[in-house]
């Protein structure tokens, strides 16, 4: 009796070298989550800790965790902006540019900071992100019943150019449309092949060991394998009549995934254009040469993905403000999508069994889907000149493109 009664004394005192709560509420308060929020997801996650918003309170004291850091000086402000004015985050409001400022930077600080400091550095660019409101149709309110219930998957092709097959920069993305929480993002030199569409959903699907109950996608040849997937599965783990009812067919423009490619295009993709449409129009890089697209695959995919983690992180961790006539929740995505309870619903996420998905994955030939976008040779071969291409700044990508290119053709 003494030793359980000692046992549970030692849960509760443990908290305070426990670090991975340390590391968990440092995160949460870089995503600027508020206290409540935070409270729900920690008792999720630590159900053995008792939990209030005081002790919530107490515990971030005891690690020394604080929204805003005063004794920040402003030249970090400065130099941490001046920093992601020279890449995509140029693009960014300054609401989101605080965010991603505690997000990477470890910088927090408030908004009104970041506003003026934007302002002296980029008074062109605020002045260009200023526009007038636009006059939009109206708009059919979209209902979710919670997590899980529809995922909206899409491929976008504003990286690629002329009949997407200028530049072999394609992207796939999941989202959830409940919580709106971007659910994986994908970069690849292709988002056509079926086995390459249906790889990307079940790495996730092996990841989670959850499946959402419909998947909205087009009716596309690229779909056709994730949709027999996520049939196949259905009828072994969920509860309907015609399993073939679980995936539900319909145009790009009225997917839900659509409305975050276009803040993808103006807060991040339109800086990597401004690139490859130099390359392009100076003649440095060729459309047909099998030379220059696997140059360009090599330096622009892993920083495309990189961009696109941030962008998605980001996303993930802002605050979605009321609207007119919105009948889905309004908060931070990722904690829509771990409490949906604080908003009147509950997860309708199916689970998958281990041996549901290696069965599956055998019928798909999953493993007969590429498993890299460039031949042994060449990826040995560009590794020589630029081992680590994913460190490269987004800046630098045509440099770096060009000098790969032409250290190839020296040596070939």
């Amino acid at each position: 009796m003494y030793t359980n009664m000692a046992d549970e004394v030692m849960e509760v005192v443990d908290w305070k070298v426990n670090e991975r709560l340390e590391t968990d509420l440092k995160t949460l308060v870089k995503q600027n989550l508020r206290r409540k929020e935070i409270l729900d997801i920690l008792r999720q996650k630590y159900p053995n800790y008792p939990w209030s918003l005081s002790t919530l309170d107490r515990r971030m004291r005891h690690f020394n965790l604080w929204y805003l850091d005063k004794t920040t000086p402003i030249e970090a402000v400065k130099d941490a902006v001046a920093k992601e004015l020279e890449g995509p985050g140029k693009l960014l409001g300054y609401r989101a540019l605080n965010n991603k400022l505690r997000l990477y930077h470890d910088i927090k600080v408030p908004r009104n900071l970041v506003a003026d400091v934007v302002f002296d550095l980029d008074p062109e660019g605020v002045a260009a992100r200023n526009v007038k409101k636009k006059k939009r149709k109206a708009k059919i309110p979209f209902v979710a019943d919670g997590p899980g219930w529809v995922f909206s998957l899409d491929g976008h092709d504003k990286l690629m150019g002329f009949q997407n097959s200028t530049f072999p920069l394609a992207i796939y993305g999941c989202l959830d449309c409940f919580s709106r929480k971007l659910m994986f993002i994908k970069v690849w030199d292709s988002n056509s092949n079926p086995l390459t569409i249906a790889k990307f959903y079940m790495e996730y699907l092996v990841n989670s060991k959850e499946m959402p109950r419909f998947l909205r996608i087009d009716r596309g040849t690229e779909t056709g394998d994730m949709g027999t997937i996520h049939t196949y599965l259905i009828d072994k783990h969920g509860n309907f009549a015609d399993p073939t009812d679980s995936v539900v067919y319909g145009p790009s423009t009225s997917n839900k995934i659509e409305r975050w490619w276009r803040d993808l295009h103006e807060r991040m993709e339109l800086f990597i254009k401004q690139q490859l449409r130099g390359l392009l129009h100076s003649f440095d890089y060729d459309p047909t040469s099998e030379l220059d697209r696997d140059c360009m695959k090599f330096i622009f995919i892993p920083v495309v993905q990189r961009e696109c983690d941030i962008f998605a992180n980001l996303w993930n961790s802002h605050r979605i403000r009321a609207q007119k006539d919105l009948e889905l929740p309004t908060g931070v995505p990722n904690h829509i999508f771990a409490c949906p309870e604080q908003f009147g619903c509950e997860k309708k996420l199916v689970d998958v069994s281990e041996e549901s998905l290696i069965e599956v994955g055998q019928l798909a030939n999953i493993d007969q889907a590429p498993d890299d976008y460039l031949s042994p040779e060449n990826r040995e071969l560009f590794a020589s000149i630029i081992p680590n291409p994913i460190d490269i700044e987004c800046k630098h990508l045509s440099d770096r493109y060009l000098y790969l290119k032409s250290q190839v053709i020296q040596m070939v």
